[in-house]
């Protein structure tokens, strides 16, 4: 006579396992000194991990309108853009659009626009050090949540809301696509980030969503759910 098979302890075994991640998840999110280790940097302690960089450069509005240029690409003869996403990218480039409006605002109230802007070049590292405080401020506060390309589970009525980025709608994305997977070592889309750490995609949302850890995460990450967490039938990710 066969085993007979052990539905209750399968299950359980699956629950533990599901919230296992998602505990790992939260303890990777609030490890002490983790927005601090800088992959283009390392020497400097007050500039943040290089994913924090690459997040301003795609939320930030001062930095739109700025591509990621490769040498091979057409078009790529504006050395500013020109970047290697396969390899570290320095901390300045991806700040470069707050950096010169930084300059021209010192040149302007100086009545001395071209040397602001020298101004601004001149004090790079110091813009690194100094910008990078105020800058980490504004991805905590206005954009926690980053999903590149679509979507996230709706039903959570999450607060503030998510920041999308339409990875496929940029004339970047295969850049994009590239730093992206080399900084989360998530090679798919959706993406989602929170506070610098990514969460995976939409099968690893739906496994915590299921095992019931999902929620706590989002909290954790200091997100306000607005969902009762009633069912509410079919899940959509």
């Amino acid at each position: 006579m066969g085993l007979r098979p052990r539905p209750r302890r399968t299950l359980l075994l699956a629950i533990l396992t599901v919230a296992f991640a998602g505990f790992y998840t939260l303890a990777r999110i609030w490890s002490s000194g983790s927005i601090y280790h800088s992959t283009s940097l390392p020497d400097d302690a007050t500039v943040p991990d290089e994913v924090f960089g690459f997040l301003w450069f795609v939320t930030a509005p001062v930095e739109q309108g700025r591509p990621i240029f490769v040498q091979s690409d057409e078009g790529s003869g504006e050395l500013a853009s020109v970047v290697n996403p396969e390899k570290p990218i320095d901390m300045t480039w991806y700040a470069l659009g707050s950096i010169m409006s930084q300059g021209r605002s010192k040149g302007r109230s100086r009545g001395d626009y071209g040397k602001g802007i020298v101004n601004a070049w001149g004090e790079r590292l110091k813009q690194n050090r100094v910008g990078w405080a105020e800058r980490l401020r504004v991805l905590q506060e206005e954009y926690p949540l980053i999903v590149f390309s679509k979507t996230l589970l709706e039903r959570y009525d999450i607060t503030p809301r998510p920041r999308i980025i339409e990875v496929d709608l940029r004339s970047d994305a295969p850049h994009i696509k590239t730093i992206l997977t080399r900084l989360t070592r998530h090679a798919t889309f959706p993406n989602i980030i929170l506070h610098g750490h990514s969460l995976g995609g939409s099968d690893d949302l739906l496994r915590m969503h299921e095992g019931g850890v999902l929620r706590s995460v989002l909290e954790a990450g200091g997100l306000k759910i607005g969902w009762s967490g009633e069912d509410e039938g079919e899940v959509i990710v």
